[in-house]
């Protein structure tokens, strides 16, 4: 028997996004589920945009930099994507000029974040490191998918070539996958106006990666891993036939592991580096994770 969120926990978790929630997050929220205007999510969005154009602020929560990177700024794209901004939209027109000033033209990629993140708390997964010549998945191949979004602000041969460079990378995974590259490689191929002379190669390549990566056994979903849910996030996903009675049992899963505040809170930490930010870090996930959260069990009809 499938389980749905009861409209107590629901409002327990609106509450909480109400009033211990982002900005961001509170915005999205009400323009989501309660038809709140557009404009206060972009004016919630912009606050972390600087003037380069490229996303900070800690918008990703376990890098408090509030300089520009490369992750945030993808993080920022993933919301631009989902509220179908329009190409001439000033957040997208700055954005995408950082990601242009950004690219390493010699290794064809980008560093997720810049060689001075230790100027402000980090979690420890951030230090710096040659991502550039070592990172060809994370986050290359998502940020493909936003140069198909937005093709008025990029050369149409150089995202076409990339593209193929992406599809060329993924070629070379033999079963194995870190899980944020996968999760790069999810967005590319859910990206709309992907060509289908890529989507096509690269959906073969990714539903073998899935079915092997995913876990499926219950006793897993404790520790921070990849669940059947963080791919497929609604049902029309190509790879919802791939995960039989585990996604239902992660729907329960999700269900039952709501917080008593009426929050979902991250099952990882920083592992006791910088306690009192890691603190502040750790709200802000919780913001994040119960709208994901709310977002996924409207989308299966799991909410009463």
């Amino acid at each position: 028997m499938t389980h749905r969120l009861s409209t107590q926990a629901y409002e327990s978790a609106a509450d909480y996004l109400r009033t211990q929630g982002r900005t961001l997050e509170r915005a999205l929220f009400a323009y989501e589920m309660t038809g709140a205007p557009l404009d206060d999510v972009y004016a919630a969005l912009a606050a972390y945009q600087n003037p380069d154009g490229g996303f900070g602020h800690a918008l990703e929560p376990d890098l408090r930099l509030s300089a520009s990177s490369v992750i945030c700024t993808t993080i920022a794209f993933q919301h631009l994507r989902a509220l179908g901004t329009p190409a001439d939209h000033p957040l997208v027109t700055a954005a995408c000029g950082f990601l242009k000033a950004s690219y390493d033209a010699d290794q064809r990629n980008w560093s997720n974040v810049p060689p001075f993140v230790d100027d402000a708390p980090h979690a420890p997964w951030w230090t710096f490191r040659d991502q550039v010549r070592t990172d060809f998945a994370n986050p290359r191949a998502e940020i493909v998918g936003y140069l198909y979004d937005y093709p008025q602000h990029f050369d149409a041969a150089w995202r076409d070539a990339l593209a193929q460079a992406a599809l060329d990378h993924l070629r070379t995974s033999r079963g194995e996958i870190e899980m944020h590259d996968l999760l790069c490689y999810v967005r590319l191929v859910e990206t709309r106006a992907l060509p289908d002379a890529i989507r096509h190669p690269l959906l073969d390549h990714l539903r073998h990666l899935v079915a092997h990566s995913v876990a499926r056994d219950p006793k897993q979903w404790q520790a921070y891993g990849l669940q059947p849910v963080a791919v497929v996030t609604t049902p029309g996903s190509p790879f919802a036939d791939l995960m039989g009675d585990a996604l239902d049992t992660n729907l329960d899963f999700v269900i039952a592991s709501q917080g008593a505040d009426g929050a979902w809170h991250p099952n990882f930490s920083w592992g006791g580096e910088h306690p009192e930010v890691w603190a502040q870090a750790e709200r802000e996930w919780s913001s994040v994770l119960t709208l994901a959260n709310l977002r996924l069990l409207r989308a299966f009809g799991r909410i009463d």
